[in-house]
């Protein structure tokens, strides 16, 4: 009879002595494989007796190998991993569950860290555009949002730290996302059951970005970095700094942003009033101890930047003042128990004010936006996250727009499981979301209805199973149910936007949306070679959009009219495909691909949805003599002929882009130096995303140059 038996242990750093989460521990010859928690520890159930050979892998670290005996004297095993000589501590893009390290990836998006440094751009939606899947909204380079699988808006949220950001990003193409990616320290991009912790409408899934204002980590002594950034596209100039510094038990953060840029360059002209000016700071400390940390951090985001003018809005442009102070505060407890390892409490609160102004400086429209957020998690048993969390928004509206003083409330309980077999992994999660839309002085009439208070509650849920075929081919599904209550633009709006163009009408009746999402994937991967292929079809009811009702109103456009865009429910298909292929064809040289299309209707007329992008893909063929990556890159799109009522057709493009970026050590200082040239031979080509395609098209000949220094 062969007996089994438990291998359990834990991994650290070898210097810091800190304990190692998301470490790939791999048993080689029985394709079985964990990840380390967030305590550093792991463990195999049922491993048959005799030798075996326990492979430990993370990124940053060398691999180790560790040849046990496996019988009923078998110890705890403390493994010490050591840092790779040169590591750059900038920014870091995990797949979502390096930060939930216990949960096994479904379709998240796994970014290579050289690759994003490499993209790093003016938006966060640049930066992370080619990527597979990724598109992106805009109305110039200073206001773009991502786009995934076609999704945007609240369907896909962007947070901060795991809260929300606490703009108005979401609401309309005109806004700007109030972070600035250089600041940035880490992003995960999350999709199936994880998703559910922190929203119950992510669809699309969930980008997470992440800072170090609170620092979780006790550095052994100052650490410092500095980023300077400059394109030509639009003279744009980009310095970043900051510290960490240990005191005692404490660690203290500063962070400093600038960005200049002027006017867009295209291979037609320049793109008027498109100019930006951006500053950022932030400041934070915490106490580290090793039962775990509890820390606060303020923040201050200043944003100035151009909409263009358009002859469907104001001529001449508008010009939009941004300003955020963010106050967070974070603690995580460690148990360290069988039924309760840690548990993890989070509060923000936000003030956004959001102004946009007529050329001649009069103020058109202006919001503001008051947010408290609150939340707690318990991460109990082995793999099993339970949590609640709460928001408080006050929403507030003046110049020529007459959208009702309205708060809403938010309450909502998560849970998130695993279940892990000789080869089969099993998630589920499940949340249950209560939505209150108040406004301050119900009762009165507008175009939208009735101004009334609105309550909305619904139950989310997915499940996802990965199996593993081979220790490298991973086939998996996820399936997905959301809710989204309407937001306080969609019910009660009721005004003229210039700045995108439109005269804006809520709709006070309006019902939540209901998603049901399916994914079916496939990951193969060798040390040469991998594949990720993934199948998708989102059926959403009463999917909310504002629609062009073909009549205009009155509201100093142009020509003194702009067309009414009515908030409605319509009931949609998606169904789309995503493929991305890399691999060494020769020592050194190294060719990826990827790809992704969506196709959208409304139901049962089979009509096209509006505002879907293209087929659309990138090819790369890299070159890496050590420490030097050079590339050649060709960005396409199909051109998009599948319309909603009111839109117009988009060419399709092909794009070249070359670069190379090279690391290394010089007077024990850490160097990164970027080198880009995109659009290389300056093409005229417009996005179909792009709420100005019609006045000028993308971006000409733009060279990139980036610099960064940790010491």
């Amino acid at each position: 009879m062969n007996t089994t038996l438990s291998v359990e242990g834990e991994v650290i750093e070898i210097q810091s002595r800190t304990r190692l989460d998301g470490v790939t521990v791999r048993i080689k010859g029985l394709e079985r494989r964990v990840r380390t928690d967030a305590n550093g520890r792991f463990k195999f159930d049922a491993v048959s007796e005799g030798r075996q050979t326990l492979e430990f892998l993370k990124v940053g670290y060398q691999r180790f190998e560790q040849v046990i005996d496996v019988n009923a004297a078998t110890p705890y095993l403390k493994i010490e991993l050591e840092a790779l000589p040169f590591q750059l501590k900038t920014i870091r893009v995990y797949g979502a569950n390096r930060s939930l390290s216990q949960f096994e990836e479904t379709t998240d998006l796994a970014l290579d860290e050289a690759e994003l440094q490499r993209r790093l751009g003016m938006t966060l939606a640049n930066t992370l555009a080619d990527e597979t899947g990724i598109s992106q909204r805009t109305m110039g380079r200073a206001v773009a949002r991502p786009v995934i699988r076609g999704l945007g808006g609240d369907r896909l949220l962007i947070l901060e730290n795991g809260e929300r950001t606490g703009d108005k990003s979401a609401s309309s193409a005109d806004h700007a996302v109030s972070i600035d990616p250089t600041t940035a320290e880490g992003v995960e991009i999350t999709r199936g059951p994880a998703s559910l912790i922190y929203g119950s409408s992510a669809l699309g899934g969930v980008i997470n970005v992440k800072s170090n204002n609170i620092p979780q980590v006790l550095p052994k002594r100052l650490d410092m970095h500095l980023t300077f950034q400059s394109e030509s596209v639009n003279s744009g100039l980009t310095g970043t700094t900051g510290l960490t510094v240990p005191i005692g038990d404490f660690a203290g953060n500063l962070e400093w942003n600038r960005r200049l840029a002027s006017d867009t360059q295209t291979p037609i002209g320049v793109l008027e009033n498109t100019a930006l000016s951006n500053v950022n700071f932030a400041g934070g400390a915490s106490l580290i101890k090793p039962w775990g940390f509890i820390g606060a951090a303020a923040t201050n985001y200043r944003s100035d930047y151009g909409i263009p003018g358009s002859p469907e809005g104001h001529i001449t442009g508008v010009n939009i003042a941004l300003n955020k102070q963010r106050y967070e505060g974070q603690m995580e407890y460690r148990f360290n128990k069988a039924m309760l390892k840690k548990v993890r409490l989070q509060t923000a609160y936000t003030r956004y004010q959001h102004q946009e102004l007529e050329s001649n400086g009069a103020l058109g429209v202006e919001f503001g936006l008051l947010t408290h957020n609150v939340s707690a998690m318990a991460y109990v048993l082995e793999n099993a996250i339970a949590g609640v969390s709460g928001e408080y928004r006050d929403h507030a509206t003046g110049g020529f727009y007459w959208t009702p003083h309205t708060r809403e409330f938010a309450l909502a309980g998560f849970y998130l499981n695993q279940y892990n077999f000789d080869k089969l992994t099993l998630q589920g999660a499940i949340r249950y979301d209560i939505r209150r839309s108040e406004p301050f002085r119900p009762g009165a009439v507008v175009r939208a209805g009735t101004v009334e208070r609105r309550d909305f509650r619904g139950l989310s849920g997915a499940t996802a199973a990965i199996y593993h075929w081979t220790d490298k081919l991973n086939i998996g599904t996820n399936l997905m149910k959301t809710f989204r209550a309407p937001g306080i633009e969609e019910l009660f709006s009721d005004g003229p936007h210039l700045a995108v163009y439109s005269y804006e009408v809520g709709n006070a009746e309006l019902e939540p949306e209901i998603g049901y999402g399916a994914e079916f994937f496939v990951r193969y991967a060798t040390d040469r070679f991998r594949l990720n292929l993934i199948l998708f079809r989102n059926r959403i009811y009463n999917y909310l959009i504002p629609t062009n009702t073909g009549l205009k109103e009155w509201g100093s456009g142009a020509a003194g009219w702009l067309w009414i865009y009515q908030y409605t429910g319509h009931h949609v298909l998606m169904n789309g495909v995503e493929v991305k292929i890399g691999g060494e064809v020769l020592p050194k040289v190294r060719l990826d691909f990827n790809m992704s299309g969506v196709r959208g209707r409304l139901e049962p007329t089979r009509r096209p949805l509006e505002r879907i992008p293209p087929l659309n893909g990138k090819f790369v063929i890299s070159y890496t003599p050590t420490p030097l990556h050079l590339y050649v890159a060709s960005r396409f799109s199909g051109g998009q002929t599948r319309l909603g009522e009111f839109e117009e057709p988009t060419d399709g493009y092909l794009i070249y882009d070359i670069g190379g970026y090279l690391n290394f050590s010089w007077w024990q200082l850490e160097n990164m130096v970027v080198f880009e040239v995109e659009n290389l031979l300056d093409t005229a080509y417009r996005e179909h995303l792009s709420r100005i395609k019609a006045v000028m098209p993308e971006p000409g000949r733009n060279v990139k140059f980036l610099y960064k220094l940790n010491f």
